[in-house]
C-alpha cells in the first residue's frame, strides 16, 4: 500500500487565515456537508483503503511557526471539538521550555490509528478491524496524542503492543450509547411511558426482527470491529441473547441477522432505507437531527447502558518536549475553560452531566447519565471473536487426532474422546457459514505413503454435498493402533496448506482436535516447530491455529505454546458437557 509522504503543514494564522492549505467538502455524521481547509495524509494512519479527503488544521498563536509541534489524531466525531480547543488553546501562547506550542489537529477513524499502532509491535502484531494490516509507519508518522471514541481502543492496541502508550490516561468527554429510532416507533415501545429499555426488552426487539420477520424491527449496527458504537450494539446482542452457553449458537444467528454498515455514516443514511433500530451515540444522533434529515431520530436510553468515553491517551516514545505539550494540552482540555466547546457539540463531560449548551431534546436530556466504557478487554475480545466468526466466511482445515488414546473415554464411564469428537464436528459443522471452505485431515504416525497425517476431504465450499463428504468421513475415523502423534509436523503442513489458499475475504484457520501432545520420539522439538510456525507467518495474512486437547491428561501449556506461536489458542475439554461451548469458543475466537 502506498504511503504518502508528509504533506506541508497549513498553518492557523492571527486573525483566522489559513495558509497552504485548499478547500474541499467533507461529510459529518448525519451528512451534512461542510466547507473548510482540507490536507490529504499528514500521517501515515490518514492511508484507507479508499481515497479520503482529510482536513487538517495547525493552530499556531502570535505568528509561532516553529516551536513544538503536537499532532493530535482524534475520532472524526470528536475532531470538530478537538480541533476549536486548540485553537483557543493556542491563543494562551503554551511554551515548553520557552518554545510556543503549535497544534495540529487531524480526524482519523480509531481504527485506523489501531491498525498502525499495532504494527509497530513487530512481526504478527495484528488488530482485526475488518482492513488489511498498514505498512509500519515511522516514529515521526505516527500521532503523538490520540483521542479515540472508546477506551476499548486502548486496551485491544495494547494486546498487541504493551508499549504503545505512556501510563495517564483521562477522558475527555463522555456520550452514552442508545437505541436510535423514528420517533413513533419509540412512542410505541415506550407505550405512553419513556423509559430506559432492559435488556429483556432488547432480546424482545431482537426476536421480533431476527425470528419474528417483523419489519417494523429492522436492526442495523455499524461494523464492530471499525466503530465503538457497532462494538456497543454487539456487546448489548451478546447480554441479551446468549445468557448461557447454550444459547451461544442463537447469538450466531442474531449476529448474522443484523444488517451492517461500514461507519455511522451509511448506518445513518441506512434509516432512510428501511432500517428502524441502531445502536449509535447520543451525540450522532444530535448531530444527525440538527441537519433536518427526511427521517429525524429519537435518542432511546438503555438501561445496560455502554457509553463512548473519549480517552486522551499519549503514544510512548516521543521527544520529551511533545510530550510535555501533550499534558499540557490535556490538562486545558480537562479544564473546565473548554466544556462549553464540548457540550455545544452534544458531548457530555466525563462523569455523564450536559454542561451549559448541550443541545437538550430528541430523546437526549440535560439530566446527568451514566454509561460504563467498554473498559473489559476481554469482554471486548470474546465478543469480537464471536462477532468475527459469525459474519466471516471461513477457510478451514480441521485436523483429527486418529491415535490410539481416542478410543478411550474422556472421564470413566463417559463416551470415548473419538465419540465426542465427532458429534462435535458434525453439530459444529451446522455454525459454518454456506460461503465457508472446509477440509478434514487424519493424523497418527503410518499413514499412507509414510506420513504422519492424511487428507479425508480436500478444502472445497460448504454446499450440501461437500457436508456430507465430511460428515462420512468424521463419523467413520476409527482410532488406530498406534499412540505416536507428529503434532507438530501435522500442525505445520496444515499451516502450510491454509498458508498456500490463503483468502483475504474468509477466516483462514487451523482446527486441530488432539487426544495429546506431540509423541513422535524422532520428530520436531517444540522449540523446532515454533521457529518454523514464525518463519510461516505473515502478517499481512493472518491464519488462526485453534487446539482442542481432549481429556485430563492433555498437556495445556505445550499446545498452547504452539497456538500462540501463530497467534491462536488451545483449550482443554475434561468433561463431554464441556465441549459444545468450548468449541464454539475456539471456532469463533478472532
Amino acid at each position: 500500500m502506498y504511503v504518502p509522504k508528509l504533506a506541508p503543514e497549513p498553518t492557523f494564522w492571527p486573525g483566522g487565515t489559513v495558509q497552504g492549505q485548499h478547500s474541499s467538502n467533507v461529510r459529518k455524521p448525519g451528512g451534512r456537508s461542510i466547507r473548510g481547509p482540507i490536507t490529504l495524509g499528514a500521517v501515515v494512519v490518514l492511508v484507507v483503503a479508499t481515497v479520503v479527503a482529510v482536513r487538517v488544521v495547525s493552530a499556531a498563536a502570535n505568528g509561532c511557526s516553529a516551536g513544538v509541534r503536537l499532532n493530535i489524531a482524534a475520532n472524526p466525531d470528536v475532531y470538530p471539538a478537538v480541533r476549536e480547543a486548540a485553537a483557543r488553546w493556542v491563543t494562551t501562547n503554551p511554551k515548553v521550555n520557552n518554545d510556543c506550542v503549535n497544534v495540529q489537529v487531524n480526524p482519523v477513524p480509531a481504527a485506523d490509528v489501531a491498525n498502525a499502532l499495532a504494527v509497530r509491535a513487530g512481526a504478527g502484531a495484528f488488530i482485526n478491524v475488518a482492513a488489511k494490516p498498514l505498512p509500519t509507519p515511522a516514529d515521526d508518522d505516527v500521532p503523538a496524542v490520540w483521542i479515540p471514541d472508546s477506551i476499548s481502543w486502548i486496551g485491544r492496541v495494547q494486546a498487541v503492543n504493551r508499549d504503545a502508550f505512556e501510563d495517564n490516561v483521562a477522558s475527555v468527554a463522555m456520550s452514552p450509547v442508545v437505541l436510535a429510532m423514528p420517533e413513533a416507533l419509540a412512542r410505541a415501545l415506550a407505550g405512553g411511558k419513556p423509559h430506559k429499555l432492559t435488556t429483556e426488552e432488547l432480546a424482545g426487539l431482537v426476536q421480533r426482527s431476527l425470528q419474528d420477520r417483523d419489519k417494523n424491527i429492522q436492526i442495523g449496527v455499524a461494523e464492530p470491529r471499525r466503530d465503538a458504537a457497532g462494538l456497543a450494539g454487539a456487546i448489548l446482542m451478546f447480554d441479551a441473547v446468549a445468557t448461557s452457553p447454550a444459547q451461544l449458537p442463537a447469538l450466531v444467528g442474531a449476529y448474522r441477522g443484523v444488517g451492517v454498515a461500514a461507519d455511522q455514516a451509511a448506518l445513518l443514511r441506512a434509516f432512510d432505507q428501511g432500517q428502524t433500530v441502531a445502536p449509535i451515540a447520543e451525540q450522532s444522533v444530535l448531530a444527525y437531527d440538527s441537519s433536518s434529515p427526511q427521517t429525524p431520530l429519537t435518542a432511546v436510553p438503555l438501561e445496560a447502558a455502554q457509553a463512548l468515553d473519549y480517552p486522551y491517551e499519549v503514544v510512548e516514545g516521543k521527544p520529551r518536549a511533545i510530550a510535555r505539550a501533550a499534558e499540557q494540552f490535556r490538562s486545558a482540555l480537562l479544564s473546565r475553560t473548554y466544556r462549553d466547546i464540548l457540550a455545544k457539540a452534544a458531548f457530555r463531560d466525563s462523569s455523564g452531566v450536559a454542561d451549559p449548551g448541550f443541545p437538550v431534546g430528541h430523546g437526549a436530556s440535560a439530566d446527568p447519565t451514566i454509561g460504563n466504557p467498554l473498559a473489559d478487554s476481554k469482554k471486548v475480545a470474546d465478543v469480537l471473536g464471536l462477532w468475527n466468526g459469525s459474519k466471516i466466511p471461513s477457510r478451514v482445515i480441521a485436523l483429527t487426532d486418529a491415535t490410539a488414546v481416542m478410543g478411550q473415554p474422556v472421564t470413566p464411564g463417559a463416551p470415548t474422546r473419538m465419540q465426542v469428537m465427532q458429534k462435535t464436528q458434525v453439530d459444529g459443522l451446522r455454525l459454518f457459514t454456506d460461503d465457508s471452505q472446509m477440509g478434514v485431515w487424519a493424523f497418527a504416525s503410518g499413514m499412507p505413503g509414510g506420513k504422519d497425517y492424511q487428507e479425508r476431504v480436500p478444502i472445497r465450499p460448504l454446499d450440501a454435498v461437500q457436508r456430507d463428504r465430511i460428515n462420512l468421513a468424521v463419523m467413520s475415523n476409527q482410532p488406530v493402533a498406534t499412540s505416536t502423534r507428529g503434532l507438530y509436523e501435522t500442525v505445520l503442513a496444515g499451516y502450510k496448506a491454509i498458508k498456500d489458499g490463503w483468502d483475504e475475504n474468509r477466516s483462514n484457520t487451523v482446527l486441530v482436535f488432539t487426544g495429546g501432545g506431540n509423541t513422535k520420539p524422532d520428530g520436531l522439538s517444540l522449540d523446532d516447530a515454533e521457529l518454523e510456525l514464525e518463519k510461516l507467518t505473515d502478517p499481512t495474512k493472518p491464519i488462526r491455529v485453534m487446539l482442542l486437547g481432549f481429556g485430563p491428561d492433555v498437556n495445556l501449556d505445550e499446545l498452547n505454546a504452539l497456538a500462540k506461536t501463530a497467534g491462536g489458542k488451545a483449550f482443554k475439554v475434561e468433561r463431554p458437557e464441556e465441549i459444545g461451548a468450548i468449541f464454539l469458543q475456539a471456532l469463533l475466537r478472532g
